[in-house]
């Protein structure tokens, strides 16, 4: 689908998608998820896309949901509440279940706050870069709200329990060198740099083993749920899919002749 909520673009083998309501701080609406499943459903499929670009249009990454519509329905009566918010989120779940098992890397660009759901973005991104003067919150309970967005799975992951906790019960935020200094985001920034630091990370994955990435990046992310003896049977099923793969003959090549590999992505 088109809409203005969200703006996409792939170049040089790099998918971009910048979340597009900077007048709301880019909270979510229903247009903009649709049309971002509708879009990674794509790049899931594409191989010429080697990594994924999330960004804030302006000056914020995003706010998560729009509170302004939530209060939209305090007419409802209580059930209708509870279904027509359980019904929401359980639509929206599908994008972060697609950021999940994408093969292409995910980098989250943090620049102003990601509250909320937008907080699912960051910590659900395989690489997070954040300019100096950025933050994060989670702030459902400040509005009666409990945590969504994948926020509740990937935070606790990312942080630890405690952390989490304490980022969901009290709703307050972190800066940036907190972020890092807790896991959740790797790099920290100039402001002014945000955009070049995120383009030169970027095209380093673009130019990586495509095959290789996304094997690393699944057996890290099953590695969670999995036994010592499954993760080494995922292992051992990983690096003979890598080893099948064109870039293994030309990596191991331009090691041995002591030049950077030019990878393929095959």
């Amino acid at each position: 689908m088109t809409t203005t909520h969200l703006l996409t673009s792939i170049d040089n083998g790099i998918a971009r998608i910048t979340f597009n309501r900077p007048e709301v701080r880019n909270a979510l609406s229903p247009d903009m998820l649709e049309a971002m499943i509708a879009f990674l459903l794509q790049v899931e499929q594409d191989t010429s896309v080697r990594c994924v670009v999330l960004k804030g249009e302006g000056k914020h990454f995003m706010a998560g949901g729009d509170v302004k519509n939530f209060s939209l329905t305090a007419t409802q009566s209580s059930a209708e509440r509870r279904l027509a918010f359980e019904s929401r989120v359980t639509k929206g779940s599908l994008v972060f279940t697609v950021l999940e098992r994408l093969p292409q890397p995910v980098i989250a660009s943090l620049r102003g706050m990601a509250a909320g759901a937008g907080v699912g973005f960051i910590a659900g991104a395989d690489l997070v870069i954040a300019a100096e003067s950025a933050g994060v919150v989670l702030a459902h309970i400040n509005i009666g709200a409990s945590p969504d967005g994948s926020t509740s799975y990937h935070l606790p992951r990312s942080i630890g329990v405690k952390r989490a906790k304490a980022m969901a019960l009290l709703g307050d935020a972190i800066d940036a060198r907190t972020a890092q200094a807790y896991g959740l985001v790797n790099w920290v920034v100039p402001d002014d740099t945000l955009e070049a630091e995120t383009d030169k990370l970027a095209r380093r994955l673009a130019a990586g083993p495509a095959v290789a990435l996304a094997q690393a990046k699944s057996l890290i992310n099953q590695s969670l749920g999995n036994t010592l003896a499954d993760q080494l049977a995922a292992e051992a099923k990983s690096m003979g899919i890598s080893a099948a793969s064109e870039d293994f003959i030309e990596g191991p090549k331009a090691f041995m002749e002591k030049r950077k590999a030019q990878f393929s992505g095959r």
